[in-house]
């Protein structure tokens, strides 16, 4: 399938006949990941080459995908996990459904994310990417939209007369694909809906407030370890609120079940993707990645235990991890580079396949002409926000801005004045503001 994808991707970008694609799996799933059971089994008879050979061509298409060149939607309406990332995130509009279960699941198996998901992850607010890498926690329904993962949100029984709207575009731009979306949007639940989860899918996200405070405290510590212990001892801090506390609880749970090699290889590769702010880049770094778990002269056989202990055998409880601790020396930043992300390495250059970047980057250094611009027509992310206020972004002018004001142009440049979103995007906004702003004598914004 990847094969046909990336030939029929090709042909996408350079016709003159393709004016729109749209990415749409069956009424289950989007994409679920790529058959990791068939490398493993191969692996296990010395067959290294072939999985490497796989991970190149996955990453080719993602990087196709990511320079398609023409407008790009996808239709995220089911589960949307690890290789379904990499073949959904590239898209600019990206559309959920309460329907929509989200995740980058890698460390369950042994493995870290990879796809280039780290590129646009690395676009949330705070930490939320390094925690999603680091947990592979799902998410569900709104709050894949309301994260930033996705753009837009309608109900899943709309979807046939969205896509017929879209289909009878004459000339479609990213903005007209955006306002026919928007006007097929569902705003939010009833206020006391209980929080966005498996059973309440169309509840808010629960990523706020308190809780989103001590994620980012947390998941931007230094280390997997540093990380390990603060929600450990977050557990007993009786000056943290209840709900955070029992956050706490519950993500040290996850990362007791996880791989400690997989958990800590997705901490460094998120950072790296985060610094670099460049997808092919980032794609490079996770065949680098890829090589360090899947090569002969690998130092874990974590994929191939998590695999086995999850996929093939089905078992119940923690996979025999090795190691098995988080606090092993092996699982320093430092040894993680250089055993996982060192394409220099000899353990790694003598197998790293080379990715195919077609069409060529055109440039070699500073941020992808798409970074920053990931979550562009959905809910305004904080750094745009941040932006405005600072006076750094294209039209915000020289002159400190009033709430108001920077409520009203972000609104207007994002083309949802008078949408069924409009009211949302103001309380977003606003949000933002008293999350991350002072306001002087007269009222002008400072960011924090």
């Amino acid at each position: 399938m990847i094969d046909s994808l990336v030939s029929e991707s090709e042909s996408w970008r350079t016709s003159d006949l393709v004016k729109l694609v749209v990415g749409k799996g069956d009424e289950r799933a989007f994409c679920a990941g790529g058959d990791v059971k068939t490398l493993v089994i191969a692996r296990a008879k010395g067959d290294a080459a072939s999985g490497l050979k796989f991970f190149q061509d996955e990453f080719g298409l993602n990087w196709h995908l990511g320079r398609l060149g023409k407008p790009y939607v996808a239709v995220i309406d089911g589960f949307t996990m690890g290789g379904g990332a990499g073949i959904s995130l590239p898209a600019p509009i990206r559309i959920a459904t309460k329907k929509t279960v989200f995740a980058m699941p890698e460390t369950k198996i042994g493995y870290a994310p990879d796809v280039g998901g780290n590129y646009y992850i690395a676009q949330l607010d705070g930490e939320i990417g390094a925690w999603l890498a680091i947990t592979g926690n799902e998410v569900w329904g709104r709050a894949v939209y309301e994260l930033g993962l996705a753009t837009h949100y309608v109900d899943p029984e709309s979807l046939p007369s969205l896509l017929e709207a879209l289909n009878q575009i004459e000339d479609p731009s990213f903005q007209t694909i955006s306002d026919i979306v928007s006007s097929y949007h569902v705003g939010p639940a009833p206020e006391g809906t209980a929080p966005s989860s498996k059973a309440s899918r169309e509840g808010p996200s629960p990523i706020t407030g308190e809780i989103r405070k001590f994620l980012d405290q947390t998941f931007g510590l230094p280390s997997l370890q540093d990380i390990y212990k603060a929600l450990k001892a977050a557990e007993g801090n009786s000056e943290l609120a209840p709900e955070v506390r029992e956050w706490a609880t519950a993500q040290r749970g996850i990362l007791d079940e996880r791989s400690p090699t997989g958990m800590a290889v997705a901490l460094e590769n998120f950072r790296l993707a985060r610094k670099a702010k460049r997808l092919n880049e980032v794609l490079d770094n996770d065949i680098t990645m890829a090589t360090g778990f899947l090569g002969l002269e690998r130092k874990t056989d974590d994929f191939s235990t998590g695999v086995t202990h999850l996929l093939i055998d089905k078992a119940k409880g923690r996979a025999n991890w090795s190691p098995s601790s988080i606090d092993d020396k092996s699982l320093t930043p430092e040894a993680i580079r250089a055993n996982f992300l060192d394409r220099k390495a000899a353990h790694i250059a003598a197998e790293r396949p080379t990715i195919d970047f077609t069409p060529t980057p055109t440039t070699k250094e500073g941020p992808d002409s798409t970074w920053g611009q990931f979550r562009r027509y959905g809910l305004p992310a904080e750094a745009r926000v941040r932006a405005w206020v600072k006076g750094e972004a294209p039209g915000s002018g020289a002159f400190k801005l009033k709430e108001d004001e920077l409520v009203s142009r972000i609104v207007d440049v994002s083309g949802e004045a008078g949408s069924p979103r409009q009211k949302e995007i103001e309380q977003a906004i606003r949000k933002i503001v008293a999350q991350h702003t002072t306001k002087d004598k007269d009222g002008y914004l400072n960011w924090k």
